[in-house]
């Protein structure tokens, strides 16, 4: 009898002015602290790279003297093309767990899915939010490498940076899109993020040894075909066809988590 007064949409509503807002609202009061945790080693990642980076260039560029590494290719190589790629996916991944499936075993979305709204809407809501803060983790540590380069006698552009952490956050959403369909086929505590977080790092980490050969998502990532081969700066060009490629995918994914929530509902 609680749980029926408490669904009403004046209720649902609060201090808002609409169910969608406040619902959006939910969503990041949901995910705020996953997002601040993932956002805080990513920055740790690029400081610790940065401020690293004298010593390793310098051992580097003694050993290899007729092949000097340039700061904007360890930049690329290093971070957007390794270990900021690389704890990125994980925190993008990580800001999609959850789920209605799980919030309807566990019980603690009883208010959520007591409202008259359709479960498919409150899963597109969920993903926008999810998808707005993969993007900003893509874009926010990626700035901070031109402002900390300075601190270390370097120079990385601000839009190169901007570049690589934008490509990186949308073609990323391939990652968040597999994230949330597995939060809505899997309603065990754990059981998306294990299945989850064992798959990717085995494919991940297969690709970047080359174990793995052919198209993938990660060199779309890191606009690997919009490189300069030297510098490993970027040469200005979008790589629209893996972007496409990447957004379809997506757009698969997110239909099969749709119908997935569809069936759900009563």
């Amino acid at each position: 009898m609680e749980t029926a007064l408490t669904t009403k949409p004046s209720t649902a509503q609060g201090k808002f002015t609409s169910p969608t807002v406040a619902l959006i609202w939910r969503y990041w009061k949901e995910t705020r602290g996953r997002f601040a945790a993932a956002l805080s080693l990513l920055l740790a990642l690029v400081v610790y790279a940065v401020a690293s980076s004298p010593s390793f260039l310098s051992r580097y560029n003694a050993r290899l003297p007729d092949k000097p590494l340039a700061y904007s290719a360890y930049v690329w190589s290093g971070l957007f093309h390794y270990a900021l790629q690389g704890l990125w996916i994980l925190g993008a991944f990580v800001l999609t767990l959850g789920g209605l499936s799980r919030e309807k075993s566990s019980g603690a979305g009883l208010f959520t899915l007591g409202l008259p709204i359709r479960k498919t809407r409150l899963f597109l809501l969920r993903a926008g939010i999810t998808g707005l803060e993969a993007f900003a983790l893509g874009v926010i540590p990626s700035l901070l490498i031109s402002i900390a380069s300075r601190f270390v006698g370097q120079s990385y552009p601000a839009s190169q940076a901007l570049f690589f952490g934008a490509v990186m956050g949308a073609a990323g959403l391939v990652i968040v899109a597999f994230g949330l369909l597995l939060s809505e086929i899997f309603a065990g505590e754990f059981t998306a993020a294990v299945v989850g977080i064992c798959l990717l790092s085995c494919i991940f980490l297969s690709y970047k040894a080359h174990t793995l050969q052919g198209w993938n998502v990660f060199d779309v990532m890191s606009a690997t075909a919009s490189i300069n081969p030297t510098s490993q700066l970027s040469n200005g060009t979008l790589p629209w066809i893996g972007l496409i490629a990447c957004f379809a995918i997506s757009s698969v994914l997110l239909l099969a988590a749709c119908e997935v929530v569809r069936r759900h509902e009563p």
